[in-house]
């Protein structure tokens, strides 16, 4: 029997809304299942290779692979805050971006389980330390606490719920801002960079594989925010009050975020001797171009320019090297040790 080529139609959905759109997408991509993927492609050869490296390479790793899971949680624990945002009344409509938003906090819970089996499995070596919930009492991997990265998720759980609990268009702006282009438009599109420069020396194939899958996740979420921003800077610029300063709140928190992001790039790279060739320069550059494009191709931000923002990412570089971070994981490694301990 064929199928039925009849028009489907909705109701109070508009199936020609973006959000709906990078709804159905997620629907339709967004079905990985990260306990399958380790099943199929299995840890034993990325057991073998991890066994092979030497000291300085597992560290740069774990450097990279710390933020990343912190990061994947954070933003797991604070999907109900965006779904919540998203139905503000500062939007005209909410529907399909509730729709969007959930799908979003499937794929983030999806993530941190990802890492959670890999990092269990594969580098268990060289995170001891890792059980505790940081919304019980827990913190963040002290390599995460140690690096700009850290500073960057705790700001935006306080952004997110400044934004949730009733906020102003400019709250969410800087929510926005933070998790969307900072978070996962540039410190995360910059891991995958880094993670593709360390594959050459050090090919994880599962954990190639659920970055592949963890990416093109990603790559919706940052489309999202950037519509959110979109449509916050659109009644800014048709003169309604309550919106006013909207572009300049988006301009600040990137700003800002830049330090963090900045400080992280220099922590996975120079600062342990860069052993896989990642390159502190070009992964800094990159994010500034990646910064660039979202906010002034896309956005067409008249507040900043991209030759501002390039130069303060370059005195960003300069404060950030010679970065000592050692003994701030050694002092978060202790405090792990005795919350884990029940001191």
């Amino acid at each position: 029997m064929d199928a039925s080529t009849d028009t489907i139609e909705a109701g109070r959905i508009d199936t020609d809304n973006t959000y709906y759109e990078l709804y159905q997408k997620s629907v339709e991509l967004g079905t990985w299942d990260a306990e399958k993927l380790v099943r199929k492609v299995g840890f034993e050869e990325d057991r073998e290779v991890w066994e092979g490296l030497d000291e300085n390479e597992k560290e740069q790793w774990s450097r990279l692979i710390s933020y990343f899971i912190d990061g994947e949680h954070a933003v797991a624990q604070d999907a109900r805050r965006i779904m919540k945002t998203v139905s503000s009344p500062w939007f005209d409509r909410s529907i399909e971006k509730e729709m969007f938003a959930s799908a979003l906090a499937l794929e983030e819970a999806k993530h941190t389980q990802f890492f959670d089996l890999y990092l269990t499995n594969v580098m268990v070596d060289k995170f001891p330390q890792y059980e505790l919930d940081t919304r019980r009492g827990g913190i963040q991997i002290p390599r995460t606490e140690a690096c700009g990265a850290g500073e960057m998720f705790e700001r935006q759980g306080t952004l997110q719920a400044q934004a949730a609990d009733g906020g102003a268009p400019v709250d969410i702006a800087r929510a926005a801002t933070n998790y969307h282009i900072g978070v996962e438009g540039i410190l995360a599109r910059g891991g995958y960079f880094a993670k593709n420069r360390m594959m050459q020396e050090a090919p994880l194939k599962l954990l190639n594989k659920g970055f592949q899958f963890i990416s093109t996740d990603e790559g919706r979420h940052i489309t999202f925010g950037l519509e959110v921003l979109n449509e916050l800077i659109e009644k800014e610029r048709e003169g309604i009050p309550e919106y006013q300063g909207v572009e300049n709140a988006i301009w600040e928190q990137a700003i800002e975020d830049i330090g963090y992001i900045t400080d992280t790039a220099y922590f996975i790279t120079e600062s342990v001797g860069d052993p896989l060739d990642v390159d502190f320069s070009e992964l800094v550059n990159r994010g500034a171009r990646l910064a660039g494009d979202m906010m002034f191709d896309t956005l067409d931000l008249d507040a900043g320019s991209a030759q501002e923002f390039m130069q303060a990412s370059a005195d960003a570089m300069e404060n950030a090297q010679g970065s000592d971070y050692e003994a701030v994981i050694e002092k978060y490694d202790h405090i792990y040790s005795q919350k884990m301990a029940g001191d």
